[in-house]
C-alpha cells in the first residue's frame, strides 16, 4: 500500500472537489540577513510629548542650599542651617511613611516604587511640576479685622 498520510496535493484536490473554500495565509516577510549593532540602528523620531533628555548638572549640596536661603532671607547661616536640616528631616520622614508631598516651588512628589536594598530604603519618586505663580506682595494673606 502507498503512503497512508495524505499529501498536500491530494488534500487540495479533495477540498476542491468538495467545494470548501480555504483561506490563504499571507507570507511573512523574510528577516534581514545582516545583523546591525544596536548603536548603528537609528532611533525613531521623538513624538510630540516634549520629552527632554536628562542632562547631568551640578549637585546642590546642603552647604549651597543654606547659603542661598541665607542670602535670600538675610538671616544668619547658623540659624538657616538648623531650619533647613529640620525641614529636610521632616521631608525625609514623610517620604519614609509613604506620604506624598505637595510643596509650592517644587511641585507634587509621590512615591512610584519603594524597595529595601543592602539595609537602605530606595525610593523612586515622581515629580510633577507646574507653573510657579508667585503671590503678589501687596495682597495680604488674611483680611484685617477690627478689634473693638
Amino acid at each position: 500500500m502507498a503512503n497512508s498520510k495524505p499529501t498536500a496535493d491530494s488534500t487540495k484536490a479533495k477540498r476542491a472537489s468538495t467545494g470548501k473554500a480555504t483561506a490563504v495565509k499571507p507570507m511573512k516577510a523574510a528577516a534581514p540577513a545582516i545583523s546591525v549593532p544596536p548603536k548603528m540602528v537609528p532611533k525613531p523620531p521623538a513624538t510630540e510629548t516634549n520629552v527632554v533628555p536628562r542632562i547631568k548638572g551640578p549637585t546642590l549640596k546642603i552647604k549651597d542650599l543654606v547659603a542661598r536661603v541665607a542670602s535670600t532671607t538675610g538671616a544668619k547661616k547658623k540659624t538657616v542651617k538648623e531650619i533647613v536640616e529640620a525641614t529636610l528631616t521632616a521631608l525625609g520622614d514623610g517620604l519614609t511613611k509613604g506620604e506624598d508631598l505637595n510643596l509650592p516651588g517644587i511641585g507634587r512628589v509621590r512615591i512610584a516604587r519603594a524597595a529595601e536594598k543592602d539595609g537602605a530604603s530606595m525610593l523612586t519618586l515622581k515629580l510633577r511640576r507646574g507653573t510657579h505663580r508667585k503671590k503678589d506682595a501687596k495682597e495680604p494673606l488674611a483680611e484685617e479685622e477690627d478689634d473693638g
